[in-house]
């Protein structure tokens, strides 16, 4: 019983921050302890396409003729919480900010590992398209 507590404590201490937050350093870039294979990755509910679908594409980007695409990382708990979510790889020009919008206000769908939900990172790009947009 004294190992699990150890252990659940040490788990903690390994997400959570001093004042409980979560870390989510931790969570959005784990080390690497050797690698699972997941059955089925987190994704948004509707599949990416429907995420994409609600761009709202930036008048700031527009008018620069900004294009491309920001990555966003969000970590995906068991039932569907988004805890942590980031940019890592920046367009700018408000392009950053649509996209953490479209990942945050989107719901998702845990992803499994032996038949059960599992919390995980996923990177999602949002891309940023002038053609695209000239098509609406």
């Amino acid at each position: 019983m004294k190992k699990t507590i150890v252990i659940l404590s040490l788990i903690c201490n390994y997400i959570c921050g001093q004042d409980g937050s979560i870390n989510c350093d931790s969570l959005l870039f784990p080390e690497y302890r050797g690698y699972f294979i997941v059955e089925t990755m987190a994704e948004a509910v509707g599949g990416y396409a429907r995420l994409q679908s609600r761009l709202v594409y930036p008048e700031k980007a527009i008018e620069n003729k900004i294009e491309g695409k920001v990555y966003i990382r969000v970590v995906i708990d068991s039932v569907s919480n988004q805890l942590c979510v980031r940019v890592i790889k920046s367009l700018g020009y408000g392009c950053d900010e649509e996209a953490l919008r479209l990942v945050q206000s989107s719901e998702f769908i845990p992803g499994t590992l032996r038949g059960k939900p599992f919390t995980m990172p996923v990177s999602i790009s949002i891309i940023f398209s002038l053609e695209e947009k000239g098509k609406e």
